[in-house]
């Protein structure tokens, strides 16, 4: 009885989060987008169909003729939310991988993760943790961390990033802390502002737990860079706008933003009262510079990963830096991080504490290793039109000649070929709000097949141009 109270409450909570103004007891049926194929990838339709059941023979408990029952509408917010790109690639990878089997695989240059293992100090941390007999990692921890990994990521930052007086929220991979991020600083009134190409999972998580008016995209400039000039006539316009996101070094783009332009942004996001969200995940990931992007203004959170810096990406450990001056956020936040997570795993914070032990230099030394990908991706791109990235991150964008009747090139098809033809994957750019495009990794290789992959997209892209 306790328990199924204890389910109740917190479903009523959930409710209460995703929809602050309506009763947990209404529901809304509406209709289902169309979904349509394009190559080997599912592209949506956004305009609604006239259907909103599905139909599903039921076999009959009682041996009579099978019926039809009439289901439920799905969740119109989740429906038009974009399809998880990386799932429909590693799909398109399986359908063809048996075909270049004998030729080495296919190489994915997709999903953006990095080559090398994890510190061996986690490995043995790990260990350590299963073998003692007294080990509490089957029981929930803290909501906001273990106090011993949040101890040394307040050292961490303050060190690093200059953040003093903050608090540390862990949470399950850098994406759960951006979603604990647009639940607690979003009302359904309220527009975030991201910035095209943009990281298809922050789209992905403000469609499909607020309205379709609540996101805001913005243009960039022909370097990759947000363009502040139009932020700042948008924010004058359009008093709704709350939230800016900003992911630097760039996913998808690739570009380490300066602290020229990130301070104007910051400052622009103070004087029209907007939240500054920056993704910090790739803070390592900046060749030949150092990482300056943080600041320590009340208005602005950051956002960090052990995914890429330490390879910890299965174990999915991120975390939230807050500012303590920003009164009652951090406790308002703790509701949200309570419903999804309640607490982030004991094992994944065991492995994180003891990787920070291997240091800032450990994860240097091995993001060194991917400038002989780097350049060979940016000389593989090298005949397209425009090229943007490889200034930090670990990304490169390309843009694809035009079609036919200068149409914009699909870019989905295209990287369908690519796959089936060349052996080689990429991420189209129509998920991130660029089609036309591609983004490819140059990280999830070790150099010497990273080399190999470019020369696939080379073969690739030459044969594409000189069939236009």
């Amino acid at each position: 009885m306790a328990g199924g109270t204890s389910n109740r409450s917190l479903h009523l909570v959930l409710l209460q989060l995703l929809f602050p103004r309506a009763s947990p007891f209404r529901v809304s049926v509406r209709a289902r987008p169309s979904v349509a194929s394009v190559g080997s990838f599912v592209a949506r339709n956004m305009s609604a169909s006239p259907t909103n059941i599905i139909d599903v023979n039921m076999p009959s408990t009682t041996g009579a003729a099978a019926k039809t029952q009439v289901l439920p509408s799905f969740s119109r917010n989740v429906e038009r939310t974009l399809d998880p790109c990386v799932v429909l690639m590693k799909d398109l990878v399986g359908q063809y991988a048996d075909s270049w089997k004998d030729k080495g695989g296919i190489y994915s240059l997709a999903q953006g993760v990095v080559y090398w293992k994890p510190p061996e100090q986690a490995t043995v941390a790990m260990k350590e943790a299963l073998d003692d007999i007294d080990s509490s990692l089957h029981l929930y921890g803290p909501d906001e961390g273990l106090e011993s990994l949040r101890e040394e990521l307040c050292k961490k930052v303050a060190k690093e990033n200059g953040l003093d007086d903050h608090h540390v929220m862990v949470t399950v991979g850098a994406n759960q802390a951006y979603v604990n991020c647009v639940l607690t600083l979003m009302h359904d009134t309220d527009k975030c502002v991201v910035f095209a190409p943009y990281y298809f999972n922050h789209v992905m998580a403000l469609q499909m737990t607020l309205p379709e008016s609540s996101m805001v995209v913005g243009p960039s400039t022909d370097n990759g860079t947000p363009d502040a000039v139009w932020l700042e006539r948008a924010l004058q316009n359009d008093p709704c706008i709350k939230v800016v996101t900003i992911v630097n070094p760039g996913n998808p783009t690739g570009t380490h933003l300066s602290r020229g332009l990130l301070q104007k942004i910051v400052d622009l996001c103070r004087q029209y009262n907007a939240w500054l969200v920056l993704d910090c995940t790739y803070e390592y990931f900046v060749p030949n510079s150092e990482f300056d992007g943080c600041f320590s203004d009340p208005h602005v959170l950051h956002i960090f990963s052990f995914s890429k810096a330490y390879a910890l990406a299965g174990y999915r450990c991120g975390y939230l830096v807050i500012p303590k001056s920003a009164m009652g956020l951090y406790e308002q936040m703790m509701k949200v991080q309570d419903t999804i997570p309640i607490a982030p795993p004991r094992i994944s914070q065991v492995a994180a504490l003891a990787s920070l032990s291997a240091g800032k230099e450990w994860v240097q030394s091995r993001v060194a290793t991917l400038n002989t990908g780097r350049q060979a991706i940016l000389e593989a791109l090298r005949p397209l039109e425009k090229i943007i990235g490889g200034s930090g991150a670990m990304y490169v964008m390309g843009k694809l000649p035009l079609g036919e009747n200068d149409k914009i090139m699909d870019d989905q098809e295209f990287a369908s070929l690519l796959v089936k033809d060349f052996g080689v994957a990429v991420i189209p750019g129509s998920f991130c709000g660029f089609p036309g495009w591609i983004r490819v990794c140059y990280a999830n290789l070790p150099p010497e097949q990273c080399l190999r992959a470019a020369e696939r997209l080379a073969d690739g892209l030459r044969t594409l141009i000189d069939g236009q």
